[in-house]
């Protein structure tokens, strides 16, 4: 059959983005098919040129009734016609959206959620979206007027992890071109022509004007800038990872934590620089330039202080260490008490905490219970004797954390453990104490893990 030049043209591209995006040779790949132009164009040309095996996911996120049923059916129903696997799932992203998460991010994660368990359950390195050239120039214009600094205009990363978006460089016209001389279905999205989402508006009538009354070639204009300044984000990026090792602190429970000292340590431009670093390291969104300077100055000239990042995410503060946590951290769960005996067990959820008690004769070998086999985060063994045992939980608070040289932030949600029986009593906070010495034949055997 004879290939048109588009298809040609696009052919190419596909290709030179398999070999810089490092998917060509790969054993097969996980396309994301909403059955719009761009993704029905990105099976097509997978299944045209990529010698690997193709599979295809679709997520319908429950947000335009039955026009997202229906693009489901279309995805499954077109994939079965012409023979390859495709997996769909129905979620409702209004409804499962997280405290503080917008109706976008909740169906952001949960797309990337579905995908990556899709990739690991079918054995794929990659997962391919149909983000293009026009997607690159209509964020960099977004990002423009929210203030964003050289990664936001740099539009959109053509491999994240295992991300790859191979028409990264093509144009939706030339895609739109192929897809009708192919005679290939797609299903148009009828929020696109909606005027009241800013995307939208930059689309629809911004870009239009630009090409009408400014520069007819603005598309290919803006995407040379894009490019220019992606190279000068890698070269400030990679000395940007180098910085952001060296401030970062292992901890366990927070998204990421860093030494306040290191980082004050650095110029203003470098800490700039592992802020958003460790933004986009994080997935979240990209702050403006203001914010990333207010954060900035918090971190330079505060001892205590809370930055809201998005959604439920925040930025904590203190003189020893910096944290990025979410908000719920910062709320303690209620108290809670219970009532031990020799070889009898407990297992209780606090907060993200489960904490598993026994109490035991030492002399019995048998282990504490341990659900799936999973290392805890910490052990400690509590003296006792034996005898019933007046176990509570609350939160460390403040003063603990002082006492324990802990950040105030780590505090409200940490378990404060402590016990008391006829000839013992004490208290436990994990993480700073590892284990007790213990002078009676008797102790209850803690284990806590971190759940999701």
């Amino acid at each position: 059959m004879f290939a048109s030049r588009v298809e040609n043209e696009l052919r190419k591209e596909l290709e030179s983005a398999g070999v810089r995006q490092g998917w060509l040779d790969a054993p097969g790949i996980l396309a994301a098919v909403s059955g719009g132009g761009d993704s029905m164009a990105l099976l097509s040309l997978l299944l045209r040129f990529f010698k690997g095996r193709v599979v295809a996911a679709h997520l319908e996120h429950g947000l335009r009734g039955e026009a997202s049923i229906a693009d489901a059916e279309f995805v499954r129903e077109y994939c079965g016609r012409i023979g390859i696997e495709c997996f769909v799932k129905h979620c409702d992203v209004a409804g499962e959206a997280k405290k503080g998460e917008s109706a976008e991010m909740a169906g952001r994660r949960m797309r990337y959620e579905f995908f990556g368990g899709l990739m690991e359950s079918v054995g794929l390195q990659y997962v391919a979206t149909g983000h293009t050239a026009d997607d690159t120039v209509e964020t960099m214009l977004l990002n423009l007027f929210r203030g964003a600094g050289m990664l936001g205009l740099s539009g959109i990363r053509e491999r994240r992890d295992g991300i790859v978006r191979p028409l990264i460089n093509c144009f939706r016209k030339d895609l739109r071109t192929y897809l009708r001389e192919s005679a290939i279905p797609w299903r148009e999205d009828e929020t696109n022509q909606e005027n009241s989402y800013q995307r939208n508006k930059i689309r629809n009538q911004l870009i239009p004007w630009l090409r009408s009354n400014m520069n007819a070639s603005v598309d290919r204009t803006l995407l040379g800038l894009a490019g220019e300044l992606r190279e000068k984000v890698a070269s400030v990026g990679t000395r940007a990872m180098s910085l952001l090792r060296l401030v970062t602190r292992p901890h366990k429970t927070a998204l990421a934590v860093w030494d306040t000292a290191s980082a004050r340590g650095l110029d203003r431009l470098s800490l700039l620089d592992i802020i958003r670093e460790q933004g986009s390291r994080l997935d979240l969104p990209t702050l403006d330039r203001k914010r990333a300077d207010e954060l900035a100055g918090l971190i330079l000239s505060s001892d205590r202080w809370r930055f809201q990042w998005a959604g439920d995410v925040e930025v904590c503060g203190s003189s020893d260490l910096t944290g990025w946590i979410h908000r719920r951290a910062l709320t303690p769960p209620d108290a809670a008490e219970l009532c031990l005996r020799l070889g009898e067990h407990a297992s209780l959820r606090w907060g993200k905490w489960r904490i598993n008690l026994d109490l035991r004769d030492l002399s019995d070998r048998r282990g504490c219970h341990n659900p799936g086999g999973k290392d805890p985060e910490w052990r400690a063994l509590l003296p006792s004797s034996g005898e019933p045992t007046l176990v509570s939980l609350k939160s460390a608070g403040e003063s603990d954390a002082k006492k324990h040289f802990l950040p105030w932030w780590d505090a409200f949600g940490r378990p404060f453990i402590s016990w008391k029986c006829e000839n013992f009593n004490g208290s436990w906070l994990p993480g700073v104490l590892s284990g007790m010495r213990v002078e009676s034949s008797c102790a209850i055997i803690a284990y806590v893990f971190v759940e999701p």
